[in-house]
């Protein structure tokens, strides 16, 4: 009687189990295929984004890529860029001929290396004029009413320190060149390696003057220095830095250039609406006191666009010819190409019809590029 009550027992406790365990995996087939509740937002992949190493100077002449990069421009036209800082317009010119960087905005240096045989392309811009000739405080006055590049005839003589290929550099040579001057006889140029070198060898008085650009006119000032002239005096609205791509590069990858571009118009955008802010985006890349940032970004001696400007290159790749500063047969406007600006362009006004900022850009585009 005991040996059966005990068979009884075990043959209710298997029958339990076998149901607990059909319970139990019905329940777990239930909540992996519950569909989500209203209140659960379905999932989404979205799109990865293009990644893209952008070379910049520390100067708030490259602005527009500060803003786009701090405000989310860039990553608003899918792409992923990185900044990497040069301390002058060639290191950042070799650095995308060797494919450390895929694009960035180095002064006029891409037409002495295009002139030179690089496969470089000009698609865009940053800025203009934003170069000056810089003197210690008791030389100024010999240097008022320069007004003329004749009036550079003073010159003659004297030591003059610079960075090649910046757009100071080429403008003022030419500038002198005008005057009559033979810069191979008649004037000392110094080349050395960055804008604050060419200030303290100012300072130090081993040189008569310097070429820096902004914000280092300005911090030249504020250090007790004085500007006596502006590139832009004698060659008004001319363009500095331009945007600059690998031509293979570019034709292979010509969409990400052209969200690039967007990128650098909307920034345009913000930069125009929001003078004051954009101070403190830009006081994050270049390490001047933010008083002496403003006055660079507000007094009018430089201008920021991404537009390409391709009747100022012309006539930049003219001057440079003529004075002997590059020696080449190349046709500059088959390293320009415009429209991948002018798309971008396109695309923005398209999708903004209303907005009277695109097309002023137009109106712009025409006046500068056809």
């Amino acid at each position: 009687m005991k040996k059966n009550s005990s068979y009884l027992l075990i043959v209710l406790a298997i029958l339990v189990i076998g149901m607990a365990v059909i319970a139990g995996c019905t329940g777990s087939e239930k909540s992996t295929t519950t569909a989500p509740s209203s209140t659960q937002a379905p999932a989404t992949t979205a799109a990865p984004l293009t990644p893209l190493n952008v070379g910049y100077l520390p100067n708030n002449g490259h602005a527009l890529i500060f803003i786009a990069k701090e405000k989310g421009f860039f990553e608003k036209q899918g792409l992923d860029v990185s900044l990497f800082q040069f301390q002058n317009s060639a290191e950042g010119t070799n650095a995308i001929l060797a494919k450390k960087v895929d694009v960035g905005g180095f002064g006029l240096t891409p037409l002495v290396f295009i002139s030179k045989g690089a496969n470089e392309t000009i698609i865009g811009g940053l800025d203009g004029d934003a170069a000056g000739l810089v003197v210690t405080a008791d030389k100024a006055d010999q240097y008022r009413n320069l007004t003329t590049p004749a009036d550079l005839a003073i010159f003659k003589g004297k030591t003059i320190a610079t960075v090649r290929a910046s757009t100071g550099d080429i403008h003022f040579r030419d500038a002198l060149t005008k005057a009559g001057l033979d810069l191979k006889k008649d004037i000392t140029i110094q080349e050395l390696a960055s804008p604050s070198a060419v200030l303290e060898a100012v300072k130090a008085g081993k040189v008569d003057a310097g070429l820096v650009w902004t914000p280092y006119m300005e911090l030249a000032e504020s250090q007790g220095l004085r500007v006596v002239l502006y590139t832009g005096d004698f060659y008004p609205r001319h363009p500095c830095c331009r945007i600059a791509v690998l031509t293979d590069e570019l034709s292979k990858n010509r969409d990400t250039y052209v969200r690039f571009e967007k990128a650098l118009i909307e920034s345009y955008k913000w930069l125009s609406e929001n003078p004051d802010a954009s101070v403190d985006v830009v006081g994050k890349y270049v390490s001047v006191d933010k008083s002496v940032l403003k006055e660079a970004m507000t007094n009018g001696k430089t201008y920021n666009s991404p537009d390409p400007n391709t009747k100022g290159i012309d006539r930049i790749h003219t001057m440079m010819k003529n004075m002997n500063y590059i020696n080449t047969s190349v046709n500059i406007d088959d390293h320009i190409d415009r429209t991948v600006y002018k798309q971008a362009l396109d695309e923005l006004t398209r999708a903004n019809p209303a907005d009277a900022f695109y097309q002023t850009q137009q109106t712009v585009y025409v006046t500068l590029n056809e």
